[in-house]
């Protein structure tokens, strides 16, 4: 990526990693509690770091997501899903299919606070057309 007007927001040390090597946009990482099974940032100091942001479109994971939100196993990831949420102009969920309809302990955020559902086009014909009814917009890539 050869764009140098681009300031790109991470938690994600292999995100980072990757636009210092092959890009020419600013990065910042958030810092915070490594979580070293996914390798990034998680919990308060990573979620208050973004809370003095001001970002047009957040693009927000999921392990687990279905009709009434995005789920995690993990509380410390609550606090940097709702702190990006918050401070973003557009929120769009990246997740594939396979993780549609897993809840796990925690609702990081409903369905309704995302503008966009981007997903691959294995996402059951029932789950496009509850999504369709909804506000948000989804996109299936392939």
């Amino acid at each position: 990526m050869d764009r140098d007007d681009l300031l790109v927001v991470t938690n994600d040390f292999m995100v980072a990693n990757l636009l210092m090597e092959a890009s020419q946009c600013r990065v910042i990482h958030t810092g915070g509690t490594v979580c070293r099974e996914n390798r990034s940032c998680v919990g308060e100091s990573a979620a208050r770091s973004l809370r003095h942001l001001a970002i047009d479109i957040a693009f927000i994971s999921a392990s687990c997501w279905g009709p009434r939100g995005l789920f995690t196993p993990d509380e410390d990831k609550v606090t940097v899903k709702q702190a990006v949420s918050e401070v973003s102009s557009k929120r769009v969920l990246l997740s594939d299919s396979s993780k549609y309809n897993r809840i796990a302990t925690f609702l990081a955020l409903p369905l309704e606070s995302f503008d966009r559902v981007v997903t691959d086009t294995h996402l059951s014909e029932s789950a496009r057309e509850l999504l369709s009814a909804g506000s948000c917009e989804l996109v299936l890539a392939g």
